[in-house]
């Protein structure tokens, strides 16, 4: 992509001076005259589905990303899947359920081929959607029990967390309360660490949910009142609806009808803009709950049946069937392909550490493994730190420490402040665990990881103890006026036989906990 927007700039053109219709015909001219790769047209093409997107050009966008697909080859595997799972997303607005399913299939299969889990896992979650908009929700559970073994694997928290709603969703759907109630605990400590709106904002519809289910409706009014939104994209659009819906059933309970009357009014034209035959079905079935309460059982029978009508579509148009046991069993195959992938690479990691040994002395210069900001090491230098003490087997102790409510610094001091806040504290960093056996690495952003080798977890959780306070108690005032700074950290002790991934994983999931906890303070796993 950037090789190509250079192409354009050297042109003389400008990509971001045009949009909707311009747009189109913008990217049409550039595929025309200045792309000269497959790649290149291809690009062109998926940016101009793009923009027929926004103007609910549907089919058009359709027709084009199938264009990009058919200019792409195997070299192009990330690419491809990506692009699928956008068909996909876009064939379900459409309405073609069969096609959509058969791009998630495709997917699945060319992601186990090429080893993408992310793209593997969004294109299960595809599929379970579909038996959820079906209706058939145990089925759709059966879909996502598939990515279990997979979780700690997933690189993508946003992806993790969206996976762990489906969950959610289908735990409330299917009445397991329990569960649900302790998956959603999980998800809001994941959310946490996952800066998007959206995902937050399921998670709080959820949540409320439990409670209406449990009678607590009070407590579910305050939940959803906590919900925010990114406006001016779909996503937002739908979990505004669904809110707008799951309070006036909190309203119904409460015996106020005639405000969830108010509530849900218009909604039905706002939905025209972005169709949701399952959210139309919820909408239509709560109406018809209202004025059951009112006593217009007219009225009533008109919504149930037009919410019976749309769910009698989905019925005839998701191809159910074809998401049954042999799908099933195709996907278990793929299971143990993904179990031994995983093991493949774990066992290269450890092959590929003698000859990373031997030429570690010439690669290991001082550019290249050092973080420019804050002169700490970089995640190249720790690749081979990692692989050198898997093949020496030496124990060792993960510290992830992330700096507290950092954005709100960039936001609302600048990013040069920010800059200041991360050196001062990996300045601190590098000065408090200033000994043989311990490793600072700046891992990214305002996230850092220490290595301590050889050590306890008690040893370890009490150096992290001592460090927090240290930034806590540290004069903030010449850089960050009268707001403080603190950080959290999350600790796990490598298990013999464990690679690395899984161990940073267990060690996210600690520092998970001491932001939902409340942030300025150690946890370990």
């Amino acid at each position: 992509m950037e090789a190509l927007l250079n192409k354009v700039q050297e042109a003389g053109l400008d990509a971001t001076s045009v949009s909707g219709e311009e747009a189109v015909i913008f990217w049409s001219k550039v595929r025309k005259s200045i792309a000269t790769t497959n790649e290149e047209k291809a690009i062109c093409f998926i940016v101009s589905a793009e923009f027929h997107a926004e103007m609910r050009q549907l089919q058009n966008s359709i027709n084009e990303l199938r264009s990009a697909l058919n200019l792409l080859d195997s070299e192009h595997a990330e690419l491809i899947l990506t692009v699928k799972n956008s068909l996909a997303e876009l064939l379900i607005e459409n309405g073609d359920y069969v096609e959509a399913l058969q791009e998630h299939i495709s997917s699945s299969g060319l992601a186990v081929e090429y080893r993408y889990i992310d793209h593997y896992v969004l294109a299960i979650l595809g599929m379970g959607n579909l038996c959820d908009a079906y209706g058939d929700h145990r089925r759709a559970m059966s879909y996502y029990l598939k990515i279990d073994s997979l979780d700690h694997a997933i690189n993508s928290r946003a992806l993790r967390l969206r996976y762990k709603l489906y969950m959610l969703a289908c735990y409330v759907n299917l009445g397991r309360f329990d569960e649900a109630d302790e998956l959603v605990k999980e998800c809001e400590e994941l959310s946490i660490l996952v800066s998007d709106k959206i995902l937050a904002g399921q998670t709080i519809l959820y949540e409320a949910k439990i409670y209406r289910h449990q009678g607590n409706i009070e407590q579910a009014l305050r939940t959803l009142s906590t919900v925010q939104f990114s406006p001016g994209n779909m996503h937002s659009y739908w979990l505004a609806n669904m809110v707008r819906v799951e309070r006036a059933k909190c309203l119904i309970e409460l015996g106020k009808s005639d405000i969830s009357n108010m509530l849900l009014f218009g909604t039905e034209k706002r939905l025209k803009r972005f169709p949701s035959p399952v959210l139309e079905k919820g909408l239509y079935q709560t109406i018809s709950r209202i004025f059951e309460h009112q006593g217009l059982y007219k009225e009533a029978l008109r919504y149930e049946r037009e919410a019976f009508m749309i769910e009698s579509d989905l019925i005839q148009r998701i191809p159910i069937a074809e998401l049954g046991a042999t799908q099933l069993r195709r996907l278990s195959r793929f299971e143990l392909q993904l179990k031994l992938i995983v093991s493949e690479l774990e066992n290269q990691e450890l092959k590929e550490t003698t000859e990373h040994h031997k030429n570690a002395v010439a690669r290991l210069q001082q550019d290249v493994f050092t973080d420019p900001l804050t002169k700490l090491h970089n995640r190249r230098w720790l690749d081979g730190k990692l692989k050198d003490l898997l093949h020496n087997e030496t124990p060792f102790a993960f510290l992830v420490v992330d700096i507290d409510h950092f954005k709100s610094i960039n936001d609302e001091l600048s990013h040069l402040v920010g800059d200041k806040a991360i050196v001062n504290v990996s300045s601190e960093l590098a000065e408090h665990f200033n000994y043989p056996q311990a490793s600072c690495v700046r891992y990214g952003g305002e996230e850092f990881l220490v290595i301590l080798e050889n050590q306890t977890l008690e040893q370890a959780q009490a150096a992290a103890e001592e460090f927090r306070e240290r930034i806590f108690k540290f004069q903030w005032q010449e850089i960050l006026g009268e707001r403080g700074l603190t950080v959290s950290i999350g600790i796990t002790l490598n298990k013999e036989g464990e690679n690395t991934q899984r161990t940073f994983y267990r060690a996210d999931k600690a520092l998970y906990r001491a932001k939902a906890n409340g942030r300025n303070q150690v946890c370990s796993e």
